[in-house]
């Protein structure tokens, strides 16, 4: 996420995430901007489903017909040079060709209106909309759109040619008006920013400040002056919900607004402000290097089980990270969607039960929408809190490479051959999807480079279950997964399976993460803060070393 440059400092983008409480003339700004980009994104992927709809008839016949496929690549590509209904376009190309014409379409039907023409005639009722609109709504929004679909088929092309990782992603589809999640993007320069940025000339709010502050004798700009508000372009100052505290102290030291991007969840809108900041480079705090390396094993049973046996301690302050009664260091799972099932099926059964098209069931569509977005808030917060006590806490986190997409695949199987206990893997899907793995990985990845921590990935057939963290030994037969006790046959050891995997994690993060560094280089991961070097040079990170220096107030080292 950061780029160090040749001054010790990092150069990284953060996002300021804030919800708006917009007027309802802003609200309905913010609708007809996100309804555009999302009409731009349908046009973009109409035509290239169309192309691609060409370009498969035309394989198909010509291959039915005997020609061998390498002959038919060939006149595909000639095609495309030659006639547009073959050639997948771009959003530039896109925009030049299709949507400024429209554009300047809409922009003409207006100005005939305007000038007595009839409206029957100039725009007639075969069109989507009453009357003109495209071009009242500023160009960048449109673009966003375009770029956003862009994006989406070169998502898919590098899929198919395997230039991107994981499963296969489908070919893009339209977006809804009121299922999608709306959003449009305004990048620099026309992101005018935040608190301490000059209001614009023209408005009244300018003449009325510069006024204000003529009479005390400041010679300044005017600029917002709280901390609810934001500037976001054409949009003008919008109150927000959250306090704009952390991103006027951003703003202040210097950091660059590049971008905001507006979004609707259920029925509140949110703007993410995109800033680039240079920071000195984070290194681990005396309390990270004395509580050295932990090993993280995720999973449904619990969220996360730690290797540090002085984990419930250190989490104290956080009373809403919730240690299970048994005292083992493992982290209980909140399920943050299951304890909301009731809710929902109640609202599903209400939804089942209102007439379509009746105001009830848009205000249970509403609710519904409204549940699963809080749903996903309580979600979030609860991985925020749980990765900023492991980035904080550690100098060096484990973390397994978990392979979500592989282990939420349907047990359906086919009609020759239907699978097995499939309600049970749905439900075990839903489980592991409600866990957010990938989030709570991508958080750690990030968090890790503003405080000074590592994070160190295993491979993910590493077999940290497998395999007994006091001696090593390999179980004989695999343990499924309703074993829930590692039973050592070498050295008769007894221990929960998850909390003997996050030892192995953290044995096998230690492992990797000295065999990376240089001989004699780098410092290691104790209270002291310096280099420890075995006689072969390497960097000492074990439990001989912790237990040395962490005083003796914390306990011994970590298991």
């Amino acid at each position: 996420m950061a780029k160090t440059t040749s001054t010790d400092a990092a150069t990284m983008n953060r996002a300021y995430k804030l919800r708006l409480d917009p007027t309802q003339a802003q609200a309905s700004a913010l609708a007809q901007c996100a309804g555009a980009a999302r009409y731009a994104y349908n046009l973009l992927t109409a035509h290239n489903l169309d192309v691609s709809r060409a370009r498969a008839d035309y394989w198909h016949a010509r291959i039915d017909a005997g020609d061998d496929e390498a002959t038919v690549k060939a006149e595909l590509k000639t095609l495309a040079k030659s006639d547009a209904a073959y050639k997948s376009i771009g959003y530039a190309a896109y925009g030049t060709q299709y949507l400024t014409p429209e554009i300047n379409r809409h922009r003409a039907a207006s100005k005939a209106i305007e000038s007595g023409a009839d409206p029957a005639i100039v725009w007639p009722e075969t069109e989507r909309s009453s009357e003109p609109w495209l071009h009242t709504i500023p160009r960048r929004v449109l673009v966003s759109g375009l770029q956003s679909a862009d994006k989406a088929w070169k998502n898919f092309f590098d899929s198919r040619t395997g230039a991107r990782a994981g499963r296969l992603v489908g070919t893009p589809r339209f977006k809804r008006k009121g299922v999608s999640r709306d959003s449009f993007t305004i990048p620099a320069p026309e992101t005018i920013g935040a608190y301490g940025t000059a209001y614009l000339r023209g408005e009244p709010e300018y003449a009325r400040r510069k006024a204000q502050l003529k009479r005390r004798g400041f010679k300044t700009a005017p600029t917002i002056e709280d901390y609810r508000h934001v500037r976001l372009s054409h949009l003008g100052v919008i109150r927000t919900h959250d306090t704009t505290r952390h991103l006027v102290k951003a703003v202040r030291a210097g950091a660059q607004i590049r971008s905001y991007t507006v979004s609707r969840a259920a029925d509140r809108w949110y703007v993410s402000i995109l800033v680039e900041l240079t920071r000195p480079s984070a290194t681990p705090t005396r309390a990270q290097r004395s509580a050295g390396a932990v090993g993280v094993d995720l999973g449904v049973r619990y969220l996360a089980a730690l290797s540090d046996e002085q984990a419930p301690q250190r989490f104290a302050q956080y009373p809403s990270l919730e240690f299970t009664s048994d005292g083992s260091p493992t982290l209980a799972n909140p399920r943050w969607a299951r304890a909301a099932e009731k809710r929902l099926a109640r609202l599903q059964r209400a939804l089942a039960r209102a007439q379509k098209g009746s105001n009830r069931r848009a205000r249970i569509v509403q609710q519904i929408a409204r549940h699963h977005h809080l749903v996903a808030l309580r979600r979030e917060s609860g991985l925020h809190q749980v990765s900023k006590r492991l980035s904080t806490g550690y100098a060096l986190i484990g973390l397994e490479d978990l392979a979500v997409a592989g282990m939420t695949a349907s047990a359906a199987g086919t009609v020759e051959a239907p699978g097995k206990n499939v309600r049970q893997k749905a439900g075990l899907n839903r489980s592991i999807l409600d866990a957010a793995f990938s989030a709570l990985r991508r958080q750690l990845e990030y968090k890790a480079s503003w405080y000074g921590s590592q994070v160190q990935i295993i491979d993910r057939f590493f077999a940290s279950s497998q395999t007994c963290s006091a001696c090593g030994a390999r179980a004989k037969t695999k343990l499924g997964l309703h074993v829930r006790v590692f039973e050592c046959a070498a050295c008769g050891v007894r221990i929960d399976r998850d909390v003997n995997a996050a030892r192995n994690i953290r044995a096998e993060a230690v492992r990797m993460y000295e065999a990376q560094l240089a001989p004699g280089m780098g410092e290691s991961l104790n209270g002291r803060g310096v280099a420890d070097s075995d006689a072969a040079g390497s960097v000492v990170l074990g439990d001989a070393a912790l237990d040395a220096s962490r005083p003796a107030a914390t306990g011994g080292g970590s298991p």
